[in-house]
């Protein structure tokens, strides 16, 4: 599965458990990988202003940069002042300032507003499709054991799955979490010990805006203790662009949301499956939407739906899920993908969470290839 001649070693997945308030969380997290944050910045810097350029058409120099990511630092701490406290404490660990962990994080959001904030009319140079995920919700009928199940690959440039790694936290008082992330950042993907599971996949609209990332709404929600919480704290978030969101309980609620900055659609998934890759399926942001003028979301959208069972659906399991998620059909339009594209775009990590066990299993690199971990919280 997939053309990885060049990548025969099979990833593990580090993790780290930290503990305390949302400082002491934080500053833990950032001491433990300080090197690599550093590291990880520079490239998303350079990424940042390479993306702004191809995409928006528009030059930045490093200062302009961190000046755009210090206009964001207010709005994301009044939206969320506990996990503005614990990113303050990655920051202070790492020895970065706010503004350059704000680069370091939520990268597709970032460039988005550099690319497209305050100016919606311009047309993109290239839409960033290829560096797109493929997820999934599963409601209990369709589950083996009865329970939701949500997952996900998580794709952007290879050189960002080194960073990988899983983080168990264990705050004095908030619902504990694992979730999978990088380096020095707030969460991805997660699972809390109330059983609620947040995920999400890319999309690209003009409405970006200074605002809040969406590693900052995730980590958000992830502090919830139903399903309906997550979900309003997310379409009520000032997002700063475009993501979709899937929310998923220990009760058996499963609800996507297609976010622009300014706009948002919901999909309640009371039966079945809904497949969302990163293009949207509803009407609510179509028109602000940046054109895709490649096919690979449409094909890991038609492929992932396939192999879940659209026509002849069969009982999943985080086993099913696991070798879905795995599949190199299609080449470079595969959704377990090995160094496709002009940018050199890999799936970095996946991830199946099940809510009403409290586990989520997840590995680093490819599916086919990386080791999957499983850890349970609460």
């Amino acid at each position: 599965m997939g053309n990885h001649e060049e990548m025969q070693e099979s990833p593990t997945l580090e993790s780290i458990e930290v503990a305390g308030t949302p400082r002491e969380m934080g500053e833990a997290f950032g001491e433990a990988y300080r090197g690599e944050t550093h590291e990880l910045y520079e490239r998303r810097l350079e990424n940042a202003i390479e993306q702004a350029r191809l995409n928006g058409g528009r030059t930045f120099g490093v200062d302009d940069v961190l000046s755009v990511a210090g206009s964001c630092l207010s709005v994301t701490e009044e939206y969320d002042p506990l996990g503005f406290a614990e990113f303050l404490g990655i920051a202070r660990g790492a020895s970065l300032s706010p503004e350059q962990l704000f680069v370091t994080q939520g990268l597709t959001d970032f460039r988005d507003i550099l690319a497209f904030a305050d100016d919606i009319s311009d047309g993109p140079v290239v839409h960033p499709d290829a560096e797109g995920c493929s997820s999934f919700l599963v409601a209990p009928d369709r589950s083996r054991r009865g329970g939701v199940l949500a997952g996900q690959t998580w794709d952007l440039y290879t050189d960002n799955m080194p960073y990988v790694r899983l983080v168990h936290r264990k705050p004095s008082n908030a619902p504990e979490t694992i979730s999978l992330t990088l380096t020095g950042c707030l969460s991805l993907i997660g699972l809390n010990s109330e059983g609620i599971a947040v995920g999400n996949t890319n999309l690209c609209t003009r409405d970006a805006r200074i605002g809040v990332q969406y590693l900052s709404v995730i980590h958000r929600a992830l502090r919830s203790r139903s399903a309906e919480e997550a979900v309003a704290s997310i379409t009520a978030a000032p997002r700063s662009a475009a993501h979709y969101y899937y929310v998923a309980d220990r009760s058996g609620d499963a609800v996507g949301l297609e976010c622009s900055a300014t706009r948002h659609e919901r999909f309640d998934v009371p039966s079945g499956i809904l497949v969302h890759c990163n293009h949207s399926l509803g009407e609510t942001i179509r028109e602000l939407e940046v054109p895709i003028t490649e096919e690979s979301t449409y094909a890991r959208q038609s492929r992932l739906t396939q192999l879940l069972g659209d026509r002849e659906p069969p009982l999943l399991s985080a086993g099913t899920l696991k070798r879905a998620l795995s599949d190199g059909h299609g080449g470079d339009l595969a959704i377990c993908r090995y160094r496709t594209g002009d940018f050199d775009v890999s799936t970095n990590a996946a991830v199946v969470m099940s809510p009403r066990d409290g586990a989520i299993h997840a590995c680093r690199g490819q599916p086919d290839r990386g080791v999957w971990r499983t850890e349970r919280v609460g």
